[in-house]
């Protein structure tokens, strides 16, 4: 019995070592193995650029097939996916003129709120036009500043918000420039709020159709710039403003966005249009005219509408993958729908691959759990990446016992037991009597015999 005990307990410790050395991971089954590809069910071809965040994908400069434009420098943008269709010399540095006062507004709406009131300084109401003729010391509202900005081009208003959210024009001026790095737009470098002429403020064609990209992403501005007229009702001055940009009422479809000219930028606009479910941003630079350059944005809009298009290639909540839960699988889904800019008529074949990491503790809905990638079939080409979220909350699987810290103890236990018992079994043996076997010889016998009798 001990030497089986014995031989138990030094099992179960060879077993402990070997869990010591191999223990599966836990955490890992919650993450995927390699990615798998999986064939879409949904034919597309010739993607330009999946929206999966700030990958803009610009075409070639060979534009022979488009309309010939009198416009140096042009780009057409799917405003939802960020794909260029048509560059012309879209990275060639040129004057922007007030297309700058897009950056100056895009700032101020993120750093104020409509609701703030300004005070004009002397600095701003020395502006030259176009501006709102505002008194040093008058009172306006951001929101008011903003339409006078945007509708009217006003440079007293751009001083005036440059002051108060930059502190100076030329602080003002140095986070433009970071919030252009920041989008993307890196070849641009802003010396004012207003595009009033100076050597070494210069933009590019591709980095205006991203800064205005990210302005038309605010509600509040995508209203400013759609609208045809403001009421302006200064102290010194009042007048109901006319939208300076004339495609809102020349083009259908149209939805902003800011016109500019100086003498030595020359014309420049930025216009935005929609058309069944398709919108396209056209940016134009150094056009002579202003009936050129409108005339120059409406030939690129209506060859990128006939011949391009916005399609949705997954849906927001497309079930990518899942994440072993408490209860089971819990499914992951992408965040938001899957865009493309796709010629029209021209399916695209796309492979999805999964990757998936689920949280190592409790998560709410909506919170991160991997990544889909969005391959071209035909060619291998990366598309983009979409993010993908826990559809539910997350409930982490339990932990499993840790065998190593249960089967030690316990072999040790056994083995312990098994020595205690063996040296009490043989201390019990040697304290027991033990009876003495002793040969009687046969005169003895006759002996002991004889003395009994004499007792």
């Amino acid at each position: 019995m001990t030497s089986r005990l014995i031989r138990l307990g030094c099992a179960a410790l060879a077993a402990a070592a070997s869990l010591a050395v191999y223990q599966p991971a836990v955490r890992a089954e919650r993450s995927t193995s390699p990615p798998v590809a999986t064939e879409s069910l949904i034919p597309r071809e010739d993607v330009l650029n999946v929206q999966s965040g700030p990958i803009p994908y610009v075409v070639g400069e060979d534009a022979s097939s488009w309309p010939s434009i009198v416009s140096q420098a042009a780009v057409v943008m799917d405003m939802d996916t960020g794909a260029v269709v048509y560059a012309k010399h879209s990275t060639a540095p040129h004057y922007p003129a007030s297309i700058t006062k897009i950056m100056t507004a895009l700032l101020a709406l993120r750093l104020g709120h409509l609701t703030d009131v300004l005070t004009a300084s002397t600095d701003a109401v020395r502006q030259p036009p176009d501006k709102l003729y505002m008194r040093a010391g008058e009172k306006a509202t951001l929101k008011d500043l903003l339409y006078g900005l945007l509708i009217d081009s006003a440079n007293d208003a751009a001083v005036e918000i440059a002051e108060r959210y930059g502190g100076s024009v030329a602080h003002f001026a140095d986070m433009m420039n970071a919030e252009a790095r920041a989008l993307g737009a890196t070849h641009t470098h802003f010396v004012n709020p207003s595009g009033l002429p100076d050597p070494r403020h210069v933009t590019t064609a591709y980095d205006m159709a991203v800064i205005a990209r990210a302005a038309m992403q605010i509600p509040e501005f995508r209203t400013i710039v759609d609208t045809r007229s403001f009421d302006w009702k200064g102290t010194a001055w009042q007048a109901t403003l006319t939208n300076l940009n004339r495609m809102l009422f020349t083009y259908p479809g149209a939805i902003g966005v800011k016109t500019g000219f100086t003498s030595v930028a020359h014309e420049t606009l930025v216009v935005a249009a929609t058309r069944g479910g398709t919108t396209f941003l056209a940016v134009l630079m150094d056009c002579p005219t202003d009936a050129e350059i409108r005339q120059d944005a409406t030939n690129l809009l209506n060859y990128a509408f006939l011949h391009d298009e916005t399609q949705r290639i997954l849906p927001a909540g497309y079930r990518a993958g899942f994440v072993l839960a408490r209860d089971g699988e819990d499914p992951v889904v992408t965040s938001e729908p899957v865009l493309a800019t796709v010629p029209i008529g021209h399916p695209l074949d796309v492979i999805e691959r999964v990757r998936v990491s689920a949280p190592l503790d409790r998560a709410p809905k909506g919170a991160a759990a991997g990544e889909l990638d969005l391959v071209d079939a035909a060619t291998g080409r990366k598309l983009g990446s979409v993010p993908l979220v826990l559809a539910a909350p997350f409930e982490p699987v339990p932990k499993p016992i840790p065998w190593p810290r249960l089967a030690a103890p316990a072999a040790a236990v056994i083995l312990m037991a098994a020595l205690v018992l063996g040296w009490r079994r043989r201390r019990r043996s040697r304290m027991a009597p033990r009876a003495r076997v002793v040969r009687v010889q046969p005169w003895q016998e006759s002996w002991q015999s004889a003395r009994r009798g004499r007792r």
